[in-house]
């Protein structure tokens, strides 16, 4: 089982009993959409993870996915991720598709509530491994404009993961705090800092994780 919990979630210690620890990560990736329509986007992100302490932890992804309006509130979402773990002679494939909608309301003067609801099938295969997990993802977020070219995003996201071969519950929660910078109508920068919790059930183990991730968007519009 430590096994196990070592390959999907990337702990570098874990052990039975109850251990509270942290890490620092830096993740980078780049996002590019394009607008066919008003009501149908194709995006999707492409990018590179790893852990300070362990130079022998790398995560390579790439998340083709697509998006249909159906009004001015209600946004459905689908896609498939690939990911590729190394980690010194572990290789750790997950091929993850997902279905979600996105809620934007409430608006209170000039800041948009989203409300997002993501529905996971995480598939894993490596080395020894072969297994399914099923994860439910809510996230709210927002994004404060201070000026017209610099914005702060904010998001905050639970998770609820089930597997047949984990004997316990598993939680995570995220908070996100960033920096934006919009460099014209096409392009934008984002740097966030992401405090991250996992916990089991029974007190089993708790760890968090510090993440510094920077972004890069691309939008292409689509000409009326």
């Amino acid at each position: 089982m430590k096994r196990v919990c070592f390959l999907l979630f990337t702990i570098s210690l874990l052990s039975y009993g109850q251990i509270t620890d942290t890490e620092f990560q830096s993740w980078f990736d780049f996002n590019g959409s394009y607008k066919f329509n008003e009501l149908w986007k194709t995006y999707g992100d492409v990018g590179y993870r790893t852990i300070f302490i362990n130079k022998n932890f790398h995560r390579f992804y790439v998340r083709p996915s697509a998006s249909f309006q159906l009004n001015s509130i209600l946004i459905l979402h689908g896609g498939f991720g690939a990911f590729s773990t190394f980690d010194k002679e572990t290789t750790l494939w997950e091929f993850r598709p997902f279905q979600g909608l996105q809620i934007k309301y409430p608006k209170f003067l000039s800041i948009q509530l989203n409300h997002y609801f993501r529905f996971e099938e995480r598939f894993f295969s490596g080395n020894t491994l072969n297994t399914f997990i099923f994860r439910a993802r809510y996230r709210l977020s927002t994004s404060i404009q201070i000026v017209h070219n610099i914005y702060f995003p904010l998001q905050f996201e639970w998770f609820v993961n089930y597997g047949k071969d984990i004997d316990f519950q598993l939680n995570e929660f995220r908070c996100v705090l960033g920096f934006g910078y919009i460099v014209d109508s096409s392009w934008k920068l984002e740097f966030n800092t992401i405090f991250q919790n996992t916990s089991a059930s029974s007190d089993l183990f708790s760890f968090n994780d510090i993440i510094f991730r920077f972004r890069v968007y691309k939008e292409i519009g689509f000409i009326k």
